[in-house]
């Protein structure tokens, strides 16, 4: 056998020829021992024939297309093997019911399951139901005490900086305050009119329960005429000088007034206590029946309450010689009364003058205008003494009802208090 040349391959390529007496190789086989050395020369001659019997034999290209297809061929059918295979099972791990993954999944589902229900076991104290109850029913039940507290206190009334304290007092100054300024109004007008209130006092002590209205208006004309010097006859159950049997009882009372000149005259009265309203010529028929029968100069009609009345108005001139007015039998104001009763007075008096002397004639328009305005102060003291009347039963009513707040509240209070802290 020749001595084949080798190439040193250097990056892949033969960069110089290597014999058997390259230094190298020399250098190798010195280093080992004989038998190595041995060994080594026989690999290397195997070798070397293994590589030259290759060098001979003719390569089968078609052959090696053949088994390079056939190979190509079983690493598909490998491929396709495989991925089939790979589906089953993961279609087994996956889609079926004994599959790892679905037990897996139901034994997980479980543990879970019974986790939850262990934890939200409202029996059980560790619980999370339990463990929020337990906060909810602390935190309820701390926020209950402190509200009721502040409750407490928001509603004592003793507390002047209390809520309740402070809405007692000003709605004893809101309601106080306006009847206070309504008295110091009042005052000024009830000052003149000092002698009504005499009057008034007198009224008052002869007016009874139970007396009717006629005779309680007898009582109050009394009082006039004592003040004013004049004479009351009580004529309603005497007959007068009517020629008719029902006309004779025309006119209830009768006033015979005088001056210190001797001037003398006659005013009849008509009191009636009626529910409907009476029509003004209804009322200035009687009023002249009343007249002829009671020879009188000056008619008046005393109404009981200011629906009955012809006008209204609490005092009224219906015609000359002829007034109405209304004292109302729930308060017997008798202001009215006590101005009709001393205008009515005045113009009697001043129709005996006329008649007796043409130039003594008093000035008609002054009259009448000093008429109108008596008429309306009547109505608006008539009207404040009324309001002022409601006034002092509305504040009293005011009081009784703030006082029965503040007497609900604090038993109520405690009450909760009471609820709230028993053991």
């Amino acid at each position: 056998m020749e001595n084949t040349q080798l190439k040193k391959v250097v990056d892949n390529f033969y960069k110089e020829s290597i014999t058997i007496n390259d230094k190298e190789v020399l250098e190798e086989l010195f280093k080992l021992t004989k038998s190595k050395q041995k060994i080594f020369i026989n690999t290397l001659l195997d070798l070397g024939i293994r590589i030259w019997k290759f060098s001979r034999t003719e390569i089968d290209y078609k052959k090696l297309d053949d088994q390079r297809i056939e190979y190509i061929q079983n690493v598909e059918q490998l491929g396709k093997d495989l991925e089939s295979e790979l589906a089953d099972q993961l279609d087994n791990i996956i889609n079926s019911k004994d599959g790892s993954l679905t037990q897996a999944v139901s034994r997980e589902s479980d543990k879970l399951t019974s986790n939850v229900q262990e934890l939200f076991n409202s029996d059980k104290k560790s619980s999370v139901p339990a463990k929020i109850e337990q906060v909810v029913s602390n935190t309820v039940a701390s926020l209950t005490k402190e509200f009721l507290t502040e409750v407490k206190k928001l509603n004592d009334a003793s507390d002047v900086n209390s809520p309740l304290s402070k809405i007692k007092d000003q709605t004893i100054k809101g309601i106080i305050d306006p009847v206070n300024e309504l008295l110091k109004t009042v005052t000024g007008i009830a000052d003149a009119l000092q002698t009504n209130a005499l009057v008034q006092k007198e009224a008052d002590k002869g007016t009874k329960k139970g007396q009717s209205f006629e005779d309680n208006i007898n009582e109050i004309l009394h009082s006039f005429a004592n003040i004013s010097g004049d004479i009351l006859d009580e004529v309603g159950h005497k007959e007068g000088s009517a020629k008719t049997g029902q006309g004779k009882k025309k006119g209830d009372h009768v006033v015979v007034v005088s001056d210190s000149d001797g001037t003398s005259s006659r005013i009849v009265f008509e009191s009636k206590d009626l529910l409907k309203k009476q029509t003004s010529n209804k009322v200035l028929q009687l009023l002249d029946e009343s007249c002829n029968n009671r020879q009188a100069k000056v008619a008046i009609y005393v109404a009981s309450s200011l629906t009955s009345s012809p006008v209204s108005s609490n005092f009224a001139r219906l015609a000359p010689n002829r007034y109405a007015v209304v004292v109302n039998k729930e308060t017997f104001d008798t202001t009215a009364l006590e101005v009709c009763y001393q205008v009515s007075r005045l113009e009697a008096l001043a129709d005996v003058r006329t008649s007796k002397d043409d130039k003594d004639q008093f000035d008609a328009d002054m009259f009448n205008s000093s008429l109108k305005n008596l008429r309306e102060l009547v109505n608006l003291i008539v009207t404040i003494r009324e309001n002022m009347s409601k006034a002092e039963s509305d504040i009293a009513a005011a009081r009784t009802n703030v006082d029965k707040l503040e007497n609900g509240l604090t038993t109520n209070i405690t009450n909760i208090d009471t609820a709230v802290n028993q053991k």
